[in-house]
C-alpha cells in the first residue's frame, strides 16, 4: 500500500491520461462501475445522509488535492484519483438491506460489510483476467486493503500505512448519520477526533498529518470566504 514513507511506490510508471489502456480499458470501465454504483444508491431510503457514489467522488478529490499537498506530480496525484474512485464497487454486489440501519452496526455486521473490499478486488480480477498492468495493480490494492491498519486489526488482517485508508476513513466520519446523534463532523471535530480515537496505532501520523494540514487549509479558506459574503 502507498506511503509518503515510501514514495518509491507511488505510481509514477503511466500516466492514465495518457495511457492507452487506461483510456480505452479501465477509465469505461471504472465510469461505468461507477454508473451502477449510482443506480445501487437509488434503490436505498431516500433519506439517507451517506451516499456511496457521492462518498467515493469525495475520497478521490481528497487523495488528489492530498497528493499535490504533499508535494507529488500531478501525474501520481491523478493516477491515484482514478484508483481510489471505484474503491467501493463491491457494495452493490451485497443485499440492499445492510447499510442502512439507525443504530450503530455491531461487530458481526461491520465485519460483513467490509467484505464489500474483496468483492470489488474480485470484480476487477474477475472483468480483466488477461490484463497485467501496474493501474490494475494498484485499483485492486486499494479496493482490497482501504479499510486496513497499522495495527493489523483491519478487516483482513494486514499491516497497512495507506493514504486511501485516512481519506477513506476521515469521510466515513464526516457525514452524519443517525448513531451519531449530536456528534461534531465539522472537519477540526473529525480530525482530533481520528487523532485521539484512532491515532499512531491505525495510522501513519506522518500521512495522516499531511492530510490533516490539507484539510485544515481548506477549512479556513472556506470560512473566511463566509466572513466575507
Amino acid at each position: 500500500m502507498f506511503g509518503i514513507s515510501n514514495t518509491k511506490d507511488w505510481p509514477s510508471s503511466f500516466d492514465f491520461d495518457t495511457d492507452e489502456t487506461c483510456q480505452t480499458v479501465f477509465k469505461p470501465f471504472i465510469e461505468n462501475e461507477m454508473t451502477q454504483l449510482k443506480a445501487y444508491d437509488a434503490e436505498r431510503p431516500n433519506d439517507i445522509t451517506y451516499i456511496f457514489h457521492e462518498h467515493a467522488q469525495r475520497v478521490a478529490d481528497n487523495m488528489k488535492k492530498t497528493c499535490l499537498h504533499i508535494g507529488l506530480s500531478d501525474v501520481i496525484a491523478n493516477n491515484m484519483y482514478w484508483a481510489i474512485l471505484p474503491h467501493d464497487i463491491g457494495k452493490k454486489n451485497m443485499p440492499l438491506d445492510i447499510w442502512d440501519t439507525d443504530e450503530k452496526p455491531q461487530d458481526s455486521l461491520k465485519k460483513y460489510r467490509r467484505t464489500h473490499t474483496l468483492l470489488g478486488a474480485q470484480i476487477v480480477q474477475e472483468y480483466f483476467p488477461d490484463i497485467v498492468h501496474p493501474f490494475k495493480d494498484l485499483m485492486i490494492d486499494i479496493m482490497a486493503n482501504h479499510h486496513e491498519q497499522l495495527d493489523s486489526n483491519g478487516t483482513h488482517g494486514v499491516a497497512g500505512d495507506s493514504l486511501s485508508a485516512i481519506v477513506e476513513a476521515y469521510d466515513g466520519w464526516r457525514i452524519w448519520r443517525p448513531h451519531f446523534e449530536d456528534r461534531d463532523i465539522s472537519i477540526p471535530a473529525v480530525l482530533e477526533r481520528m487523532r485521539a480515537e484512532k491515532g499512531a496505532e491505525i495510522f501513519d501520523m506522518d500521512l495522516f498529518e499531511s492530510f490533516a494540514e490539507m484539510k485544515m487549509m481548506e477549512y479556513k479558506s472556506t470560512s473566511q470566504l463566509g466572513d466575507q459574503k
